[in-house]
Formats: C-alpha cells, sequence, structure tokens
C-alpha cells in the first residue's frame, strides 16, 4: 500500500470542466493505492482523483486532464 499527494502546478482552467472554476497551484488531495505505481499513470484511477478533488474544493477536473502536465505526483509513504 502507498500513500500519494496530488498537486496542482499552476493556477488556471485548463484541467476544469466548467471553466468558470480555477485550479489554483497548491491544491492538493491524498489518496491511498494497493500498487506502487502512481496513480497519474493509470487511467483508471483518475476518475477517483477528480472525485476527490470535488469533494475537497467543489472544483470539477475532467479525468482526461489528470496527468503531469497539470498536476505532481509524491509518494508520501
Amino acid at each position: 500500500m502507498a500513500l500519494w499527494k496530488i498537486t496542482a502546478k499552476y493556477s488556471n482552467n485548463a484541467p476544469c470542466k466548467n471553466k468558470r472554476q480555477k485550479l489554483e497551484k497548491g491544491m492538493f488531495v491524498e489518496t491511498s493505492t494497493t500498487s506502487t505505481t502512481p496513480p497519474l499513470g493509470q487511467t483508471r484511477e483518475h476518475p477517483m482523483l477528480a472525485q476527490l478533488f470535488m469533494n475537497k474544493y467543489g472544483i470539477e477536473i475532467d479525468p482526461s486532464h489528470m496527468n503531469r502536465s497539470y498536476f505532481d505526483c509524491v509518494k508520501m509513504g
């Protein structure tokens, strides 16, 4: 099991479904996975990560934009 921190790299609205919403640099979510592969590298994990941002910040992220262009992924544990 691994704990991951996914952090927004930039302040922009590009990855957001609603272009009125803005992702701010430093916004982050944490999640755990059973594998040691980063969740940003697994397409099946992207909807879950987008849901975590929705739950924490109320921002709708397009799961197709959950990638290293917009987010950093760091293993915490």
